[in-house]
């Protein structure tokens, strides 16, 4: 994915370099000090709390059956058009801009978290990730403060349609963490030096989540061998962080919510902008052809928990179909989204969730 727009009122000489957007981004986190505080009550938080509790138990789909040409192909016009059409629907707003601006403020550097784990057959949508970033310029924020980001590089680079990027007038920019190292407080690749505790046990977050003020989480609808179904909340918490082999015991059941309840994820994310075009009901969390099947949907959700049961739902609905078990007789230690309800980050209950569905003509 690529953005050709130029600002030609944007000076860089000489070029803008990695580095130099490291350099970049710390200083701006420093200057925006009304903004972009970031502890416990800054007003990035304050946002991001006042979403999810907005948004409880809700979630929004937008389904058109053109969105894909074959279940690996998809219409980028159709699905950039869906991913607007479902920003809109969450925030009750008529234009792309008014519905952005729910969302996130002009001051805000964001980062979008990809899935590209099971590149390319079930890796983030580039479309919807375009759609996303449109919105995001519409209020003002500049491709130096959009930030699309996978963990490692392989993952990122393997046939999903991205392409790492440091020069914003190509586009946003484009990063992986670095896989588990370095252990560094400098810059944005890595993790933070010194662990930070979380219920589940330790870990290092990534530095991204440090100077991102936002982040905007946009996973797919898997199966996962070890988690039961991997949907948002995994992709934010096995994602940004240096340690994710150690928390995979008992269906990671409690270790999904306990990691994304700390506040560096917590207070981040401010919508999930799921990419359901396609849905994998078995064989996951790697690629597996024979259980993808199309479904032809963008879901968004401010409550990350409500999403992510959704999704169990769909995903259960699927194996079901095509004679596979229900994922609780294969995890029978249970869920992470009791345990995240229980923790108040959403809704885990697939009774209590309001599913608003719009179908767009083909």
């Amino acid at each position: 994915m690529s953005d050709e727009t130029t600002n030609t009122d944007m000076v860089m000489e000489p070029p803008f370099t990695r580095r130099r957007f490291l350099g970049t981004a710390a200083g701006a986190a420093i200057g925006f000090s009304g903004v972009l505080a970031l502890g416990p009550g800054s007003p990035p938080a304050a946002l991001a709390a006042r979403l999810r509790d907005e948004g409880r138990g809700r979630v929004v789909g937008i389904e058109h059956a053109g969105s894909l040409e074959s279940v690996r192909k998809e219409v980028p016009a159709v699905v950039e058009s869906m991913t607007h059409e479902a920003v809109k629907a969450l925030t009750g707003k008529t234009t792309v801009a008014q519905a952005w601006r729910e969302l996130v403020v002009p001051t805000d550097i964001v980062g979008i978290k990809l899935n590209c784990l099971a590149a390319p057959g079930m890796s983030t949508s580039p479309a919807m990730v375009a759609a996303i970033v449109a919105g995001l310029r519409s209020v003002g924020i500049p491709n130096e403060r959009i930030i699309l980001y996978e963990q490692y590089k392989d993952r990122l680079l393997d046939r999903s349609g991205f392409t790492l990027n440091d020069d914003p007038t190509k586009g946003p920019l484009v990063m992986h963490l670095g896989g588990r190292e370095p252990l560094s407080d400098d810059g944005l690749l890595g993790y933070e030096a010194q662990a930070v505790k979380h219920g589940a046990g330790e870990s290092c977050y990534s530095n991204l989540l440090k100077y991102c003020t936002a982040i905007i989480n946009a996973p797919v609808i898997k199966d996962h061998n070890l988690s039961g179904v991997t949907v948002g909340m995994k992709n934010m918490t096995h994602g940004n962080i240096h340690n994710p082999h150690h928390f995979h015991e008992h269906d990671c059941n409690p270790q999904i919510a306990e990691i994304y309840a700390h506040p560096k994820i917590l207070d981040k994310v401010r919508v999930v902008i799921c990419d359901g075009l396609r849905v994998q009901y078995d064989g996951g969390p790697q690629d597996a052809p024979r259980a993808r099947v199309a479904h032809h949907r963008i879901y968004a959700a401010t409550d990350p928990v409500a999403i992510d049961s959704w999704g169990l739902v769909v995903v259960n609905e699927l194996r079901e179909k095509h004679g596979k078990a229900p994922l609780s007789e294969r995890h029978p230690a249970g869920n992470y989204l009791v345990r995240a309800a229980e923790l108040g980050i959403g809704v885990a209950d697939p009774k209590t969730i309001d599913m608003q569905l719009t179908v767009m003509p083909a």
